[in-house]
């Protein structure tokens, strides 16, 4: 079955906005806070998609950030949105650039969208300096067993990446990556999920329409596997080990 691109949909966006993320930029926000980023440090946005995140960077705190991502149609729409900023194509398994390249890396419901994220989360801890961080916005199963199930949808989507957050942690551990900060934000994607329901009247709807099915099956099939997992929010950071092998 041939796959499609949910975040080119226009109903995607009509819903999200440019970030095409629940939440908008309040955990872009707190995740930058955090870390204490600044004009000074170098900035990847994995997955930036419209370049919604480098724009509230720089708008809000003259931040000039990397982005990276496989959709040329996004990339486009980015290029007009920040035309100073510098956007890549690409993905998270092979990034571009040289090691310790960066000091912050942003990822914001783009992880459970990479086709191998060990070698992502590999790629992006060989891209950040000593000491640098990683900062992770994502979806996560609360059933993690039923996840399996929605990997072989054709619906390119975070929800079909659904992440299993014990073995998310221990891989980022096992790679050198102290976790500072793992939230649960369920009620962002909550909120999303309210504001769909009232502009489409359901998330079969939405979903038949983002995945741009002539029938109602695609759709309406992965909204009921979504369910039996149980899904939620979470914003994780971590810093890469200066002293890690």
């Amino acid at each position: 079955m041939e796959s499609c691109n949910a975040y080119e949909s226009r109903c995607m966006s009509d819903v999200m906005g440019h970030t095409l993320r629940p939440g908008e930029f309040r955990l872009t926000k707190r995740a930058v806070e955090f870390c204490h980023i600044t004009s000074e440090h170098k900035i990847l946005d994995l997955g930036c998609g419209m370049g919604a995140s480098i724009g509230f960077l720089y708008r809000n705190y003259n931040i000039k950030a990397v982005g990276i991502d496989p959709s040329e149609k996004l990339l486009g729409i980015a290029r007009e949105n920040c035309p100073s900023a510098r956007f890549l194509s690409g993905t998270g398994d092979f990034l571009p650039f040289e090691n310790e390249s960066f000091d912050f890396v942003l990822a914001e419901c783009t992880l459970s969208l990479m086709n191998d994220i060990d070698k992502t989360l590999r790629e992006v801890r060989r891209v950040l300096k000593s000491g640098g961080w990683f900062a992770i916005t994502d979806v996560y199963a609360k059933k993690p067993d039923e996840a399996e199930t929605l990997q072989s949808s054709p619906v390119v989507s975070c929800m079909r990446g659904l992440h299993d957050l014990e073995k998310l942690q221990k891989n980022l551990t096992d790679l050198g990556f102290h976790i500072c900060i793992l939230e649960d934000c369920s009620n962002l994607l909550k909120e999303l999920m309210v504001k769909i329901i009232f502009q489409f009247g359901s998330m079969d709807v939405f979903w038949n329409k983002a995945a741009g099915s002539q029938t109602c099956e695609t759709g309406t099939l992965f909204q009921q596997k979504i369910k039996q997992c149980k899904p939620g929010y979470f914003l994780l950071i971590c810093r890469k080990d200066e002293y890690h092998g």
